[in-house]
């Protein structure tokens, strides 16, 4: 098993796992989560599972700490990853592993990073449609960026073309770093 498949895998079965223990909800129920032990606060459509799995991306023991919630097929996650000891100068690197782990779930290929401005920074983001295993078209949209030694990416993905622009606004619209 090639290294990109055992990542992308980890990463799925992560997700999938998340939402498991998130009840499903048929619409969406947008809730303010405050995660002060990391720093940020999140609008999810439903009540959010939080889980830290240590990943091996580019070599490295990574503890990827993921805060998910499952509505109607789409995922919506924030993960994080502290850029300490070993980690400290492999950001954009651990970044690209990131998106390219991303683009696989979906079997998107790789993954295109444009530089955006996004809560007062730029931040890398990627709009991707590729392939769910049984076949349907997916989409997924993730923006990745470092602060405080932390990388972050915020996501979402689900079946289809593109998600509905009022669920892409209220997500990344409802995203914000505490103590800015």
């Amino acid at each position: 098993m090639n290294k990109a498949f055992a990542q992308s895998r980890a990463i799925f079965v992560t997700l999938f796992a998340l939402c498991a223990l998130v009840a499903c909800s048929p619409q969406f129920n947008w809730r303010v989560v405050p995660n002060t032990d990391i720093g940020y606060m999140a609008t999810f459509p439903d009540k959010p599972a939080q889980v830290t799995r240590t990943m091996d991306l580019i070599g490295l023991k990574v503890p990827l700490t993921l805060h998910a919630a499952q509505v109607e097929g789409l995922y919506f996650a924030v993960g994080t990853v502290p850029l300490q000891g070993e980690l400290v100068a492999q950001g954009g690197v651990l970044r690209d592993a990131l998106a390219q782990a991303v683009a696989n779930n979906i079997s998107a290929g790789q993954p295109d990073l444009k530089p955006i401005q996004w809560l007062g920074k730029t931040v890398h983001e990627m709009s991707i449609k590729g392939t769910l295993p049984n076949g349907e078209t997916a989409f997924a949209q993730a923006r990745f960026f470092e602060h405080q030694g932390i990388l972050y990416q915020v996501m979402m993905m689900g079946p289809g073309e593109a998600a509905n622009p009022d669920s892409v606004t209220s997500w990344f619209g409802g995203f914000s770093l505490l103590g800015q």
